[in-house]
């Protein structure tokens, strides 16, 4: 599997891109998925923005945004994070910033492995998964629980 990590941003953590990938690749083993490529852009607001408004016709500021190009079964993805927005909710929720990109990474990834968080109890669900990973990391838990229920979080 080809993992790249792509930094379109000055400002964005560094992270060690083997790790980047050990963490991607038990992800996809873990969710008994088999994948091709995933490419991880780190980028601001403004440029997610601007794919938020081009590709899915969404005209406000997110955090992450996975998309699966896959043309079969083996999964063909790309994730793209703002970092602008991973500063804000790293202070909102008293973790580094590099913890919450990490943490959205491992989103992307769930979302590239068919996960969904349409519905509340679907996000319960993803961000459980979530905690799995980010505790395997290290993780603890923060204030973010306030949002989405007890939970360990990272």
């Amino acid at each position: 599997m080809k993992i790249q990590l792509l930094v379109n941003y000055d400002r964005a953590p560094k992270f060690r891109r083997r790790t980047l990938a050990v963490l991607i690749r038990q992800i996809i083993r873990e969710e008994r998925r088999e994948a091709d490529s995933i490419n991880v852009v780190l980028v601001d607001d403004d440029y997610l923005l601007d794919v938020n408004r081009k590709f899915l016709n969404h005209d406000y500021k997110t955090d992450v945004i996975s998309f699966d190009l896959s043309e079969n079964k083996r999964i063909d993805g790309e994730i793209y994070i703002s970092v602008d927005r991973a500063k804000v909710q790293a202070r909102r929720y008293k973790v580094s910033l590099e913890r919450e990109v990490l943490r959205l990474i491992v989103h992307g990834v769930l979302h590239l492995a068919g996960w969904d968080d349409k519905t509340r109890s679907q996000k319960l669900l993803m961000r459980k998964r979530e905690n799995v990973f980010i505790s395997a990391r290290g993780g603890s838990a923060s204030g973010r629980e306030r949002l989405y229920g007890k939970r360990n979080r990272a």
